[in-house]
């Protein structure tokens, strides 16, 4: 059993595979917001050097989102025209629990967040609970960074380390490290993920997706479908409009 994992959320878009046993392959693009141009010769790339074709996959799984509306858009897109064209089962996966399988061996509280520009942020916590198994601190939204700030502050144990992953880590570092300073005495250890984990990794997908097919969650292409949690700046503005 092979699953296509596609991941078109983040600035950089990658694939994987990934098989029953659990062993994973991905393929990466460097170029930013370059999805369109790039997701299928990426397929072909990935699946060619691992000796496989088309034929070899059972399910196609996607990162269904938060983060870039357009990234997302091609994400399910491609993910529900290839599941058409080969008459596959899709998986859908929840972009910014996937960032659990970036460190699946940290202690922690995992807090993506995603920049989602007027200080707001789409973001979530969560931790591992031991034997592959973990809980959500935070539920997965799009908040006002000094919302999701104060959901965490209310949700962690003291003296548990919190590490903040995704883009919005470059635009509200600074913010982050004042409200540990002056909220919290330093009672909660911050850190920022490495470059090499920091940002959303088709193979987390790919790892996540596996966990939902073994729940038996997988589901109709024509019930797949992108999660925004926010309308778009066009849509906002035409409602403030009318």
């Amino acid at each position: 059993m092979n699953i296509l994992a596609i991941e078109t959320t983040g600035a950089e878009a990658s694939v994987a595979v990934i098989d029953d046993k659990g062993e994973v392959f991905m393929e990466g693009s460097d170029q930013k917001l370059n999805h369109l141009q790039n997701l299928m010769p990426m397929v072909h790339t990935l699946l060619t050097k691992r000796g496989m074709t088309i034929d070899d996959l059972e399910y196609i799984a996607v990162s269904e989102g938060p983060g870039s509306f357009t990234g997302i858009r091609i994400g399910v897109s491609s993910a529900r025209a290839l599941a058409q064209a080969m008459d596959l089962e899709t998986i859908s996966v929840p972009t910014l629990k996937s960032f659990l399988y970036n460190v699946p061996e940290y202690k922690g509280v995992i807090c993506p967040i995603f920049d989602a520009r007027r200080s707001q942020v789409y973001g979530g916590a969560y931790r591992w609970i031991g034997d592959g198994e973990f809980t959500e601190v935070v539920p997965g939204a799009a908040y006002d960074l000094h919302e999701l700030l104060e959901l965490l502050e209310a949700a962690v144990q003291p003296k548990q380390e919190i590490t903040f992953f995704g883009d919005g880590i470059l635009p509200y570092r600074e913010q982050i490290i004042e409200w540990q300073r002056s909220s919290l005495n330093d009672n909660i250890r911050v850190r920022f993920a490495e470059d090499g984990v920091k940002l959303q990794k088709a193979s987390s997908v790919a790892r996540l997706a596996l966990e939902i097919y073994r729940a038996g969650a997988v589901k109709s292409l024509y019930d797949l479908k992108p999660v925004y949690m926010r309308k778009a700046e066009a849509e906002r503005k035409l409602e403030g409009k009318a």
